[in-house]
């Protein structure tokens, strides 16, 4: 089985995306969990090539909200009618309907909250 770890750029090769990573590998052990962080240039269609070569996908937010570069991940996976699952408060739990991205502003005003330190 293999598991594409769609996730926010924010979190590359941060303590959270380990945490998640472990979640996964306990969730769905012996899975090959194919992890887009490993090769951070690759265009999107690239991305939606791995998710197709994937049985299932596991997504993460970036302060609560699904980001412009998860959101066409799980959506592919979705109607492709692939599991789709979501890391959420150390639980791997199962999603089979639409999600929503985080509007441009919204995404700015966290990174501007980010960068004096006080966000997640």
């Amino acid at each position: 089985m293999r598991v594409f770890y769609s996730h926010p750029m924010k979190l590359y090769g941060t303590a959270a995306e380990r945490r998640e990573l472990s979640q996964i590998r306990a969730r769905f052990p012996g899975a090959e969990v194919v992890d887009p962080s490993a090769d951070p240039g690759m265009k999107e269609e690239r991305y939606l090539a791995l998710v197709d070569a994937c049985d299932a996908l596991v997504f993460s937010r970036h302060f609560g909200n699904v980001t412009q570069g998860v959101k066409p991940e799980v959506e592919r996976a979705l109607s492709a009618g692939k599991p789709v699952y979501e890391v959420r408060d150390g639980r791997i739990e199962p999603v089979t309907g639409p999600v929503s991205d985080l509007p441009m502003g919204k995404r700015l005003a966290l990174r501007a909250k980010a960068a004096l330190g006080r966000g997640r």
